[in-house]
């Protein structure tokens, strides 16, 4: 019979093994993803980075309101 410690401490180690494993396939597709993106000769921006060239577009053609 194996003591319950023990039993407790390998399955942690084998979840964090498994999130390891998860995380260097998650850094290693974004390593891939920059080194694309460094190649590409057309850049397509999330929705995020045009947020703030959205806003600033809509500021500058606010209608003036003294024209009728």
């Amino acid at each position: 019979m194996t003591d319950p410690t023990i039993t407790d401490l390998r399955c942690e180690l084998e979840r964090a093994q498994y999130a390891l494993v998860d995380a260097q396939s998650h850094l290693s597709a974004h390593a891939h993803m920059n080194a694309a993106l460094h190649c590409a000769t057309e850049v397509c921006f999330s929705p995020l980075h045009a947020k703030g060239g959205i806003e600033y577009a809509l500021t500058r053609t606010e209608p003036n309101e003294e024209q009728p």
